[in-house]
């Protein structure tokens, strides 16, 4: 029985803080980690590191006939648009392109053991939602894919690839 539940709610801080240490920053050369995207505005550090734990969703791994790819924690393919410039803070994919190619939304980290191409990270949408970013080009699933292992959106125009895992 615990006779302090201020232990326990400190022990999750450090916890949490000890797993988004051993990740991958935004701006580190490293690849994948167990980075977490942040979430939002807090009182106190402690309390935003916990929430932010608690409501990270993992990314997986898939295969599909595209290969070994990404997936959401849901099990959808995600993609990388080309016109979208690395590093902009920017997504050129709105309004009715949202719509089909969804943005992922943050946060999320990368799934135990797999390398990713390049840091997460994100960025702000107009709207205030906020996309996960890997290696610096924003995320996105196909509204296409209706279920885990799909890759139907894989070469549209040219443009939309899938992320593969090596």
């Amino acid at each position: 029985m615990m006779r302090n539940p201020g232990w326990v709610a400190a022990a999750l801080v450090v916890t949490a803080l000890a797993v988004t240490a051993c990740g991958a920053s935004p701006g580190s050369s490293g690849a994948g980690g167990a980075y977490a995207v942040p979430t939002g505005n807090s009182t106190t550090p402690g309390a935003a590191a916990a929430q932010t734990a608690a409501q990270t969703a993992a990314l997986k791994v898939a295969r599909t006939s595209a290969g070994t790819v990404l997936a959401s924690s849901r099990g959808l393919t995600l993609y990388y648009f080309t016109q979208d410039k690395p590093g902009s803070g920017k997504s050129v994919c709105t309004g009715s392109c949202a719509s089909a190619w969804p943005p992922l939304a943050a946060p999320v980290r990368a799934p135990a053991g797999v390398r990713l191409p390049g840091p997460l990270g994100m960025i702000t949408r107009p709207g205030g939602l906020r996309q996960v970013t890997i290696n610096g080009y924003p995320i996105y699933t196909y509204a296409g894919d209706k279920a885990p292992g799909q890759a139907s959106g894989n070469g549209i125009g040219g443009a939309w690839h899938v992320i593969k895992i090596a």
